[in-house]
């Protein structure tokens, strides 16, 4: 039997002294549970973002929102600080482009002296999607998006996969994909963007890879959750097309668009104990849009 390397002894060590061993004796419940834990999510004032801020902190952890925005709105913020109140949570709002190494980097000196628990995952909501025939596709359109969505996710886990290697601690990082990484959607052009949530799918592959047993490394898990269509004001304008409604309702199993609500019990699974084995993983909640 070959021994194992100085590599491995330190992962499994790591393994053995500061992560839950897939939680066979908690309580169910505890499995999905954040208590102290700092959980950063970014595109935090959208509505995704808002959405998996409030299950967070009902979920006991608090939370940091990294958004372009000064001040993001009124009718999607009200709800995640009401959240924090009720359930006592620390909540932060942090102007930041994610496409901005400095920018970044600011923002988590900034995290740093104002944090109750420690940083142990990230949401990485942030992103863009612009539509637009391939043969007339501005470069620096299809340019931009890419920093946003690909550049801009990974500066973020970059940041929170430092913050975890000074504290010493193992963290969930869970990159918002979509199943537009995995095909081409019917009736919109979104050449861009569809590459872009492909790279991010192979992004969280690769950091997996990296941080899931590198000496002096703790734990990192890093994972995709892959969203079908989406019914928010933003989509609801191109459902203005004729016949887009009915096609994309119709192009899953379910016949329907999802909700935002509707990704807060998946994220949750992703950034808790209870999918500890679980890692360089795509999670698609797509209504079975990608299964026919």
């Amino acid at each position: 039997m070959n021994q194992e390397s100085s590599g491995n002894v330190h992962a499994r060590e790591l393994r053995e002294t500061k992560t839950p061993q897939g939680g066979q004796e908690r309580p169910v419940g505890d499995l999905f549970r954040l208590d102290g834990r700092t959980i950063v999510v970014t595109g935090g004032g959208g509505f995704l973002g808002t959405a998996a801020a409030r299950a967070i902190l009902e979920s006991g952890g608090d939370v940091v929102c990294l958004d372009v925005v000064p001040i993001p709105r009124s009718d999607n913020w009200k709800p995640v600080e009401k959240a924090a109140a009720k359930y006592g949570r620390n909540l932060l709002y942090v102007q930041c482009s994610v496409r901005d190494a400095d920018e970044v980097a600011e923002a988590f000196a900034s995290i740093r002296q104002q944090l109750r628990s420690p940083i142990r995952g990230l949401v990485a909501c942030a992103g863009i999607s612009e539509n637009g025939p391939s043969t007339v596709f501005p470069a620096a359109t299809f340019r931009n998006v890419l920093e946003v969505n690909v550049t801009g996710t990974f500066l973020v886990a970059q940041a929170v996969a430092n913050e975890l290697l000074q504290t010493q601690l193992s963290g969930s990082l869970v990159l918002i994909a979509s199943m537009s990484g995995h095909v081409s959607n019917r009736g919109v052009d979104t050449a861009a963007y569809n590459s872009s949530k492909a790279a991010v799918h192979q992004l969280a592959r690769s950091l997996a890879a990296e941080w899931g047993s590198r000496k002096g490394m703790p734990l990192i898990r890093v994972n995709t959750l892959s969203p079908g269509y989406i019914r928010t004001a933003i989509s609801a304008e191109s459902m203005n097309k004729p016949g887009m409604k009915d096609q994309w309702e119709g192009d899953n199993m379910l016949l329907r668009m999802s909700t935002v609500d509707e990704y807060r019990a998946p994220v949750l699974y992703l950034l808790g104990d209870g999918s500890s084995f679980m890692t360089g993983a795509d999670l698609r909640v797509d209504g079975g849009h990608c299964a026919w």
